[in-house]
């Protein structure tokens, strides 16, 4: 791991309301494996805007495609980095807002996904299953156990998600096989329910295409998701979306898409569903904004209107024939009376003109009541902290 130092200087703008923080490095190279190859650079952070008050610095660079994190009994943040095929501990033990170390806890995994603790266990939900190791004494002991087999993906959809309810229950979201048809493997195209040690399997909702991001609002324990919209509808159709996810209930995929629309892309379906039957999204976002991580804000040291808030990683947008990107921002979910009225931007810069400087992913608030970001693109973890 890269030694990193970040810099920062904060610019206010009282017009428009919100800091520009710009996040510098200084990097200690490490020696080029092959001296006659030209040495590459390393990935620059991006340039952040916040709104005033808060601050944004590098916390973690070469956490290679991490995704979606978990933070520890004892404060360390947890990530799986895809691509690398691990799960890295990231402690700061000196408390400067800067990880000391990356400690690989477990390796040789099939695309690592999304992490999560309970109960003495370190949950990891990789493609083909969702494993377990004993977690005491800050550490993760032993060899990896498989708790729960998955449906295996090798295109569409392989990410995994995990998290525990309340209620001391497993919940895994698993995406579609495909960009529209009706699924086979009925655990697809769900979040489904296991007991801790992965038996007592049932779907909790279904009818969402890919539901990567989903959390629950401390103050009500309402479960909330993102889900991916539908490609090759054009680029303003369908939404994706933000759903209020209820036991039970169904959100429409792959019969229906946005508010509850027949997907014409659908042929010869061996289902009939009405679109009563479907819940249609507590939110539209603009399509193929790609929204990943969803969490709440459960810290203590944000002031309101952001402290509780739902936040929404806007990974950035899947191909268009239009130039503009869009996404690439975290986003606040404003909310009133438990419904969805409007986002506004949080964290903003990800792109610099044309060029892609990180793409968001995974939120979590950390044991120090920052907020972290994965950038899955550039390999960095962002630390937004309140600091008025």
């Amino acid at each position: 791991m890269k030694t990193i130092r970040p810099l920062v200087f904060r610019l206010s703008s009282q017009s428009v309301g919100r800091a520009l923080v710009v996040v510098c490095c200084m990097l200690t190279a490490t020696p080029a494996q092959n001296q006659n190859a030209a040495p590459q650079s390393p990935p620059k952070p991006a340039e952040l805007k916040v709104p005033a008050g808060f601050k944004v610095t590098v916390f973690a660079s070469e956490v290679t495609n991490g995704r979606l994190m978990a933070v520890s009994p004892d404060g360390v943040l947890y990530v799986p980095r895809q691509s690398k095929g691990d799960v890295v501990a990231l402690p700061d033990r000196n408390k400067d807002g800067r990880a000391d170390s990356m400690e690989i806890v477990a390796s040789g995994l099939n695309r690592p996904h999304s992490v999560a603790f309970n109960k003495g266990y370190l949950y990891i939900a990789t493609n083909p299953a969702i494993l377990r190791m004993k977690y005491s004494g800050g550490k993760a002991q032993g060899e990896p156990e498989k708790v729960v087999d998955l449906p295996v993906s090798t295109t569409s959809h392989w990410t995994r998600t995990i998290a525990f309810g309340k209620d001391g229950k497993m919940y895994v979201s698993i995406g579609s096989s495909c960009n529209s048809c009706e699924e086979e493997d009925a655990r697809r195209t769900t979040i489904m329910q296991y007991n801790a040690d992965g038996s007592g399997a049932r779907t909790f909702a279904g009818g969402l295409r890919n539901a990567i991001g989903f959390d629950w609002d401390p103050r009500t324990n309402t479960m909330w998701a993102t889900d991916m919209g539908q490609d090759g509808q054009g680029e303003d159709f369908p939404p994706d979306e933000i759903n209020r996810i209820e036991q039970g209930k169904h959100y429409g995929f792959p019969y229906f898409l946005g508010n509850n629309q027949p997907n014409s892309d659908l042929k010869d379906a061996k289902k009939s569903m009405k679109s009563e039957e479907c819940v249609p999204p507590a939110f539209a976002l603009q399509s193929h904004l790609s929204p990943i991580g969803l969490a709440f804000y459960k810290g203590r040291k944000f002031p309101e209107p952001w402290r509780s808030s739902m936040y929404v990683a806007l990974h950035g947008s899947s191909p268009r024939a239009r130039k503009e990107k869009i996404g690439y921002n975290v986003v606040r979910v404003v909310m009133q009376g438990g419904r969805i009225t409007g986002i506004e931007d949080f964290v903003t810069g990800f792109v610099q003109g044309d060029q892609v400087m990180g793409r968001p992913a995974g939120l979590v608030t950390g044991a120090d009541g920052a907020f972290y970001i994965s950038d899955d693109n550039k390999g960095f973890i962002y630390r937004v902290s309140y600091e008025k």
